[in-house]
């Protein structure tokens, strides 16, 4: 695919993330957001292991089990919904991240 851009975008990218050529500084300053990104996932994980007191993976297996005893509140309704796409995302950024770490040659 190509891609064109300004010479101001180029300037900054070069800038931003000094590489042998334009490619390599694109793919490291997306490998720089993804990591961003995973982060503040993270930390809404983190948000919600610490309100319920365990991994989303435990909370899902006592909703599904019953066990979750608020599991109809629009709260904990909401929170599932959100906790269980918070917890894809960092799968999806995991994985992103490690394909675009690996070195080119491996893809």
């Amino acid at each position: 695919m190509d891609v064109q851009l300004s010479e101001r975008a180029q300037r900054a990218l070069r800038r931003l993330q000094p590489a042998a050529d334009l490619g390599s500084s694109i793919e490291a300053v997306t490998l720089g957001a993804l990591r961003l990104r995973l982060h503040d996932v993270a930390d809404q994980l983190a948000g919600f292991e610490s309100r319920y007191g365990r991994t989303f993976e435990q909370f899902a297996t006592d909703w599904n089990a019953g066990r979750e005893a608020a599991r109809f509140s629009h709260r904990v309704e909401r929170d599932f919904m959100e906790w269980e796409a918070l917890t894809a995302e960092r799968r999806e950024l995991l994985e992103l991240i490690r394909e675009l770490s690996a070195p080119a040659d491996a893809s």
